[in-house]
């Protein structure tokens, strides 16, 4: 029989040797852990990793996420088909969420719960299921393209003008798009099916955003006014501005209530914003400026919107008169500085539209057309202010010569009135004054002495006598001298 000691020793022999052994495994264990590749066994829809870094794995990945794109399949709607590869729908592999996934197989839990697994999988093996990701935008864009002509979208209600501008309106129709939720569902739960993959393509009916009911209580009928100037279309540059602005304008839908500003709408008269240099008014004067003509679309609307009877917020005459409206119906604009403005002071909607002819510029108003009352513009000069005549000193000119550098023009004090007839009772409403500047004329007078006059001396027409020497004997014969 053992003594005492004896089993002790025992005892202490198998824990130092149990002991041993968990060192050896948990170093075994850990040694494998520390090697940063995928461990033996585990493999991707039959492509195996074991033994790859997360580098290479994505490399591998990388062929396969290659093949997948390639992958052709068709899509079909009615009796139309369209065969497609995966990768033009945008579906790809997730190729750094597979990394990740083969890379922890038996690296998780406690160390011994990691050995089994790793046992396991060495010898049974382990398949890591694809995980593929769509692109919403490219599949929304490749799709599309291929039922564009298919696939009827809906079209709200709405109104147009017609050559003799009365108003239609025009019933919304439904629609259809394509339920993109479900064929992203489809393609997900196609990758791992076998052979030739055809997916149905499904449409759910969608409704218009607005509708005839909506369009009706606008209250858009007909015409409610109009106005035209004329300018000269051989002016090149001036026309462009007048057609660039007054497209601006065009199209523009104006709710009740609603304050229109010119210079908002318009926006910035710049050469960027594709505006030319023409003559425009500065101080009193005509000179090149950016945008000129764009004072011609503001009148045009001014008056337009008079004759509609719609309210005025905001509107400032030129310095000068224009020659395309009767004076005290012009409206200047100046971005950042003086503004044209209304308000849609009616129960519906208005919509402004522009027309230009053969230099012509035609404005038309569209609304309610019930109960519109006849509206007149009249204006009339109420003062007349002759221009002074100013002399300037001009050191070019001899003293006595006056050149006339700049002709006298008129200025004008003028008055405006709206007459609104109703019922055969009018109603007149005095408009914003306008005051016109007159033109000094302006007189070069010469400053600049004349040079001295130089006379030259006449020649001295008198006759000279020379004295002749006599020639051979003084005395001619007989004693006498020539007298």
């Amino acid at each position: 029989m053992p003594s005492h000691r004896q089993i002790w020793l025992a005892v202490a022999l198998l824990f130092v040797l149990s002991a041993a052994g968990a060192f050896a495994f948990w170093g075994t264990v850990s040694a494998e852990t520390k090697e940063q590749t995928v461990f033996p066994g585990v493999s991707v829809h039959g492509v195996p990793l074991a033994g790859l870094d997360q580098d290479g794995c994505l490399d591998k990945l990388a062929e396969l996420d290659q093949q997948l794109r390639n992958t052709t399949i068709t899509l079909r709607l009615d009796d139309k088909t369209w065969p497609v590869k995966l990768g033009q729908l945008g579906v790809s592999l997730d190729i750094h969420a597979i990394t990740s996934k083969a890379y922890v197989v038996g690296r998780e839990g406690f160390i011994v719960n990691q050995w089994i697994e790793r046992r396991r999988i060495e010898q049974y093996g382990l398949q890591i299921p694809l995980q593929t990701v769509v692109s919403d935008e490219e599949l929304q864009r490749a799709v599309s393209e291929l039922t564009g002509d298919v696939v009827k979208p809906p079209k709200d209600a709405g109104f147009i003008i017609t050559e003799r501008d009365t108003v239609e309106l025009v019933p919304e129709e439904p629609g259809f798009a394509v339920d993109y939720v479900s064929l992203k569902e489809a393609l997900l739960n196609s990758i791992d099916r076998p052979g030739h993959v055809t997916i149905d393509i499904a449409l759910e009916e969608v409704s218009p955003a607005h509708t005839l009911d909506e369009v009706e209580v606008m209250h858009l009928n007909g015409l409610v006014s109009q106005f035209t100037t004329r300018f000269d279309p051989s002016l090149v540059d001036r026309s462009y501005n007048v057609a660039v602005s007054a497209k601006a304008l065009s199209n523009l839908l104006i709710a009740p209530g609603e304050v229109v500003s010119f210079n908002e709408i318009v926006g910035p008269r710049s050469q960027e914003a594709g505006y030319r240099s023409a003559l425009i008014i500065i101080e009193n004067e005509f000179q090149e400026g950016m945008g000129g003509g764009v004072c011609q679309v503001s009148t045009t609307l001014y008056n337009t919107i008079l004759l509609a009877n719609l309210e005025i917020i905001e509107r400032k005459n030129h310095s000068l008169p224009v020659a395309y409206v009767p004076i005290g119906r012009d409206a200047t604009v100046v971005y950042g500085a003086l503004d044209f403005k209304f308000r849609n002071n009616t129960d519906g909607f208005l919509y402004l539209k522009t027309e230009l002819g053969n230099g012509t510029l035609t404005i038309k108003l569209f609304g309610d057309t019930r109960n519109m009352p006849k509206v007149e513009i009249r204006s009339w000069v109420t003062e007349t202010l002759e221009p002074r005549t100013v002399y300037e000193d001009d050191p070019l000119l001899e003293v006595g010569q006056e050149i006339v550098k700049q002709k006298g023009v008129k200025g004008y004090r003028a008055r405006a009135e709206r007459w609104v007839w109703r019922d055969g009772v009018v109603e007149k409403t005095e408009l914003p004054f306008s005051f016109y500047h007159p033109q000094n004329e302006v007189i070069a007078v010469g400053t600049m002495e004349a040079p001295p006059t130089v006379v030259a001396p006449l020649p001295d027409t008198s006759t000279v006598v020379t004295p002749v020497e006599p020639v051979g004997d003084p005395m001619p014969s007989g004693g006498m001298l020539p007298f």
